[in-house]
């Protein structure tokens, strides 16, 4: 018999909602007592399948006043490597709520301009600012102009926009918000010093503090206002959804602690299976005291009630619906809310084919809770048949899947399960779709189907998802990294680890190189920093992938423009790689490197310089003169005496990484242009600029051929050219 169509199956009404009066009462005493300048934050945990994102969204929808700002962050099936676009989510969903966020958006627009600008715009709710007219769609024509004239029609500059409204400027502003320009004007000078924008990793810490002062600028113009935030599944911002043993510092964390810290008059929920782990910080013990309250199971009573409303009316079906799905086999016990809704849904299967339902059909013949949950899972599993069981058990191992990976596994395995069925997927009560396309099976359902399958049958699952996941990360250059790159890779990533941390750092380097080499920095980070956690904690530390995991963080942080976080990662890398590999071994000269250009960014050269020539010595002696890392330590020797004023010294061995690197490399690589680069700037340095220039063009030449006109390092190599000319006299030419 076929399963039953969608249009078949009795509808629900999402709406339902009961049993929550202690958390309710609890949420409206506070916001009785919330007043302008306090903070107050709620966490409710516990298991998967309590209901806590139930709780959630009916304190989002319940009726409340108009002057009750609610505001949902859900992170269910959000890719959390990038903690700016966690600060956009939330403007966002303070926006949709009537928030007018003009601080935070303008820095967001610095910022994006001056560290990441290849990348596309976020997509802003109400957005008045943005980097291309198509952006502002929804705003009449006649309302839409360049930044650049909204800025030059108002009566006196705005400072620190300059980086905005360049002659290549393609950011517009809806002429009717260009008040909330002046409203910014006060906060700009934070994002610069002396002029410049600050660093990339500075720039970023300042959004939530931006962020924070529209939202207590909204409080002080709205004083009748009240403002709540809705934080679902948080745990899914600590590795392994807030199992791991112990609590991990991360910037995606960190920011949303920041914007707390700086809010006024914001009462923030969180939804989560763990207890938030911030109360051990002593700067939020106090807050956080008496602020867990965990979710427990449904009584009887109120499970009926909400059965009813589904709507279910016989009396007996409802009975055996709830002692089917009560955490023990008695009849005083609690009803669990997630084996409820396999109840409902085994029943809309039966109800779709219309045939008559014995209240027997509901019931569970195990005392365990495990037991009777995995066999609750099984039923519902059978009422779609065969294939759609074959298939969600393969697709159980994933963390999310979307249709390709839906197709992937249906043709890898032929399992028979028409294509049309992934749509019918997101109708059932334990899948949840997102907005990226891609859907979840519930934590609680995934747990215990995984549990149960075969061994054979999960490792052949995990390698094909693996495989496919990890051909849609794979990008030939840094050129085609896009945001379904990145889900695409940690997809792979949560896939990976499952087949053991042996491995695992060379399966991941070529896929993360060029999420960092398109100036990514802040996602190549956070995947290195979670990475670096994993492997440590299953190989420990006398193991090279640790030594390897510990440079990559350190490498991320030092692009960021953050070198005194980066050199204790850096030396633990490079005290690994000695204990372990010896002095005479590639990695420990490439440890050597690292250090000394991390001391060397940190303006201390001299410590640097014994550093380098170590490093050069062992390349020379362990990997001879034609390799690219040789090459590289006599770049970085020479970079050493340049910084140290010691210009006819590094000359030559500028030259020297040059011609091994036009040897090795070939024309068309980003090392070549640094070559090029550094040698032209040596001889800028001595005077030279006339033979300087010609190196300086081959540079940029090369930078917009391999990496595009929009990346940072082209950005670099346009201005050494500009100014270049201008210090031979030639200002007309520089532009």
């Amino acid at each position: 018999m076929r399963p039953p169509r969608r249009k078949d199956l009795p509808p629900i009404n999402e709406s339902i909602f009961v049993g929550r009066e202690g958390p309710l009462a609890l949420v409206d005493g506070i916001l009785e007592t919330l007043w302008a300048k306090n903070l107050r934050i709620l966490v409710f945990h516990g298991i998967g399948g309590q209901g806590k994102t139930a709780l959630c969204r009916h304190l989002m929808e319940r009726p409340a006043p108009k002057a009750l700002r609610r505001a949902l962050l859900d992170l269910h099936g959000r890719v959390k490597t990038d903690p700016d676009l966690l600060m956009v989510w939330v403007r966002n969903a303070f926006a949709q709520a009537g928030v007018a966020t003009p601080v935070f958006d303008v820095a967001l627009a610095v910022t994006w301009q001056a560290t990441r600008p290849e990348e596309g715009f976020p997509n802003l709710v109400r957005p008045w600012l943005a980097k291309s007219r198509d952006a502002l769609a929804d705003v009449a024509p006649e309302a839409v102009q360049s930044l650049r004239e909204a800025v030059e029609d108002t009566v006196e500059t705005i400072p620190g926009l300059g980086i905005l409204i360049t002659k290549a400027s393609r950011w517009a502003i809806d002429k009717t918000r260009l008040a909330y320009l002046e409203r910014a004007r006060p906060y700009l000078k934070d994002l610069y010093r002396d002029g410049v924008p600050k660093k990339a990793n500075e720039l970023s810490d300042l959004l939530p503090w931006f962020l924070a002062q529209d939202l207590n600028r909204h409080g002080a113009d709205h004083p009748g206002d009240q403002r709540m935030l809705l934080i679902d599944e948080y745990e899914r911002v600590f590795d392994e959804g807030g199992a791991s043993p112990a609590y991990r510092e991360n910037d995606f964390d960190r920011h949303l602690r920041t914007l707390l810290a700086e809010c006024e008059g914001l009462l923030a929920i969180f939804f989560t299976r763990e207890r938030l782990p911030w109360e051990n910080h002593p700067h939020w013990r106090d807050l956080l005291k008496d602020a867990h309250h965990d979710l427990e199971d449904l009584p009887a009573k109120d499970a009926d009630t909400w059965l009813q409303e589904v709507p279910i009316d016989d009396p007996a079906l409802r009975a055996a619906m709830i002692d089917g799905a009560r955490r023990e086999a008695t009849e005083d016990a609690t009803v669990y809310p997630l084996m409820l809704n396999l109840q409902v849904e085994h029943w809309r299967h039966l109800t779709g084919q219309g045939d008559p339902i014995p209240p027997d059909t509901f019931h569970v013949a195990a005392d365990t809770f495990e037991v009777r949950h995995l066999k609750l899972i099984k039923r519902v599993l059978r009422d779609y048949g065969d294939a759609m069981q074959d298939t969600l058990q393969r697709l159980s191992v994933a963390n999310r899947f979307d249709r390709a990976a839906f197709d992937h596994v249906v043709d890898t395995f032929k399992t028979g399960l028409p294509a049309d069925r992934f749509d019918h997927l997101a109708d059932l009560s334990f899948v949840t779709r997102h907005d990226d396309g891609y859907l979840s099976l519930h934590w609680a359902m995934t747990e215990a189907i995984r549990a149960n399958l075969p061994e054979a049958m999960r490792t052949s699952s995990i390698e094909a998802l693996l495989a496919h996941y990890t051909d849609r990360a794979t990008v030939d250059s840094s050129l085609d990294v896009s945001d379904a790159t990145i889900a695409a890779l940690s997809e792979a990533i949560y896939l990976r680890r499952q087949m053991g941390a042996e491995g695992f750092v060379d399966w991941l380097s070529p896929l993360a190189f060029p999420i960092s080499n398109a100036a990514r920095y802040a996602v190549d980070e956070q995947i290195w920093q979670s990475s670096l956690h994993f492997v440590e904690d299953a190989l420990g530390l006398d193991h090279q992938d640790t030594a390897t995991s510990y440079n990559n963080v350190a490498y991320n942080l030092n692009a960021q423009g953050r070198a005194g976080e980066a050199e204790p990662l850096y030396r633990k890398a490079l005290e690994i790689s000695e204990r372990v590999l010896g002095p005479d071994h590639s990695d420990t000269a490439a440890s050597y490197n690292n250090v000394a250009s991390n001391l060397n960014a940190q303006g201390r050269p001299g410590e640097a310089e014994r550093l380098f020539r170590k490093a050069l010595e062992i390349s020379e002696r362990v990997l001879g003169p034609d390799h690219p890392s040789t090459a590289t330590s006599y770049n970085n020797v020479a970079s050493n005496l340049n910084a140290q004023g010691r210009h006819g010294e590094a000359e030559p061995l500028f030259r020297k990484a040059l011609e091994i690197r036009e040897r090795v490399l070939g024309p068309d690589h980003p090392s070549m242009a640094a070559s090029y680069n550094n040698v032209a700037s040596n001889l800028d340095d001595q005077g030279r600029p006339g033979e300087a220039e010609p190196l300086y063009r081959k540079a940029l030449e090369i930078r917009e051929r391999v990496l595009g006109p929009d990346h940072p390092s082209t950005a670099t190599s346009t201005n050494n050219v500009a100014y270049n000319l201008n210090a031979q006299g030639r200002p007309g030419e520089a532009g």
